[in-house]
């Protein structure tokens, strides 16, 4: 007798989707539609591949049906019960069941009741993948008290990353940022936790400090995990929720911007360069990922932004990094901020690409058809994004490309009108502490630097007098001329990427309106061998 016949002796009616849950384990129907088990990508929560599709899935509860969830690796929009697992492959892996003309759910049910009635032999052995899975190992949740935290060291890694004492002392984030002491054991040859400290303060113990980020969930005040960093070291500490929980800085008043970005050191250097550029204004909060993005954290971001007072023009700046990941962040939180005005709902896509369905409704027409003609202009010829028609539905499925993933996440905003609301900023490399380290580098090579009233570099050198001439050169240059609003600042460069200004010029429809020289910078153009 197969499984589906004992339920039917149950629910000789209608198979209830609890006991579908209960009765059929993703791995299981993974395995049979052809997935294949990673057993070196993990174990408590295995990893399963399908090599056709190059459809990688992650698995939580792998020993529990009933509570068993997966999600897509890289991709936390399509995750969920095996049901949305089905239900995000119907185009693809279950593709013989997709009949347009039939509800989804009845498709979905066919997916199910079909394994049911498989042999109970086949369903043997799609279940020894499950022999090579570890028992899940009890986590102990996050306790602040397991772990030596003190206030933050005057000499700490941050500074060996450019971040400035000034910057870790501002508002944003004072009392924000803390060391974390580790203990080494060299009796036993192992690092002991702060607990065994305690009990046995006679051992000499070899120290070794970390910067500690707090993580909270928004749901109360209590740190709810600690990212930890050094030369050596980029963990959470244990327990740590890694899933639910973000770093936070500190909020203004009113808030006139939220910055997301994927790690508090980005954060910091965010911050920093702002200075640097002249932007001192405590108006905005800093988050971190900590390296990823969950669905859980972009619930978490919104519910801190819901809670905070907010300027009437706030919006949220999406400063991940350049990179291909970073654009399918900035893509997932798109996809929250306009799921009222277009829901777009996540599909199963093939390696290397993310794929949703565009929403049928007639409301929705315009949006949609305004994308799809950003699409096919972006193509040009060459598709780069797919579009299908299935049914009465339209399916897009994006590489997994920065300049593809920006092209469809602009648009959206564009298209919803949230473009005010939504900002995505990206840094002129990697990521901003990578910015911010060009601009200390840069202060080791060149003394001075000449930047015009947007910020853009002209000139940089070492000789005061070279570098007031280049000065008075642009001078003449808009001297006169009506058209010419200028306004150039020559400054010295300082540690830690500041900049201290020596001269000043602003030129309004041709005429000097202001011209500045400070004393000291005077007196070295006097002193130049």
């Amino acid at each position: 007798m197969t499984k589906f016949d004992e339920l039917k002796e149950r629910f000789p009616n209608l198979i209830p989707v609890p006991e579908l849950r209960a009765n059929v384990s993703i791995i299981e129907l993974a395995v049979h539609y052809g997935y294949q088990l990673l057993p070196r990508k993990g174990r408590t929560r295995p990893v399963l591949e399908h090599p056709g599709h190059g459809d990688r899935i992650i698995i939580k509860n792998p020993k529990d049906p009933t509570q068993q969830v997966y999600q897509r690796a890289g991709d936390f929009t399509d995750s969920g019960t095996v049901i949305d697992f089905i239900r995000n492959r119907l185009s693809t892996v279950f593709s013989t069941y997709n009949h347009p003309g039939e509800h989804e759910f009845r498709n979905i049910t066919h997916v199910l009741y079909d394994y049911l009635r498989i042999d109970p032999e086949q369903v043997s052995q799609n279940r020894r993948p499950l022999e090579r899975v570890g028992e899940s190992v009890a986590v102990k949740p996050f306790t602040e008290a397991l772990f030596d935290v003190r206030p933050l060291e005057e000499e700490n890694y941050l500074n060996r990353r450019h971040i400035a004492p000034e910057t870790i002392q501002r508002p944003e984030f004072k009392g924000r940022i803390f060391s974390h002491v580790a203990y080494f054991d060299p009796s036993e040859n192992r690092a002991v936790g702060y607990m065994t400290t305690k009990v046995h303060p006679e051992r000499e113990y070899i120290r070794f400090t970390n910067v500690a980020f707090p993580y909270y969930n928004g749901k109360s005040t209590e740190v709810v995990g600690l990212e930890l960093r050094n030369d050596k070291v980029k963990l959470h500490a244990s327990g740590s929720d890694r899933i639910n929980s973000v770093f936070i800085s500190n909020p203004p008043l009113k808030v006139k911007r939220f910055h997301v970005l994927e790690s508090a050191i980005d954060a910091l250097s965010h911050r920093q360069l702002r200075s640097i550029d002249g932007d001192q204004a405590f108006d905005s909060v800093y988050f971190s990922t900590g390296g990823q993005l969950t669905r859980q954290q972009v619930e978490t971001t919104f519910r801190y932004i819901a809670s905070f007072n907010k300027v009437k023009d706030w919006c949220l700046v999406l400063s991940f990094d350049r990179d291909a990941k970073g654009h399918l962040y900035d893509l997932q939180f798109v996809q929250r901020m306009i799921s009222d005005l277009f829901p777009v709902n996540p599909i199963t896509a093939k390696s290397r690409r993310i794929a949703y369905q565009l929403p049928e409704e007639e409301r929705y027409h315009t949006v949609r058809e305004g994308l799809l003609k950003k699409i096919e202009a972006f193509n040009d010829g060459g598709t780069l994004i797919e579009v299908n028609q299935v049914g009465g539905s339209v399916r897009i499925s994006i590489p997994e490309s920065s300049a593809a993933l920006a092209m469809v996440s602009e648009s959206l905003l564009t298209l919803t009108a949230l473009h005010h609301r939504v900002k995505i900023q990206k840094p002129r490399m990697k990521d901003f502490n990578a910015d911010l380290t060009q601009e200390v580098e840069l202060g080791k090579e060149s003394r001075y630097v000449i930047r015009d009233e947007s910020g853009q570099v002209l000139h940089n050198g070492n000789l005061p007098r070279q570098m007031a001439d280049l000065m008075l050169n642009l001078r003449e240059v808009g001297e006169g001329k009506v058209e010419t609003n200028k306004a150039y600042v020559l400054s010295e460069r300082l540690p830690y990427g500041f900049l201290s200004p020596q001269v000043e010029i602003v030129i309004e429809q041709g005429f000097v309106v202001r011209a500045t020289q400070t004393p000291e910078f005077s007196q070295r153009m006097k002193t130049e061998v």
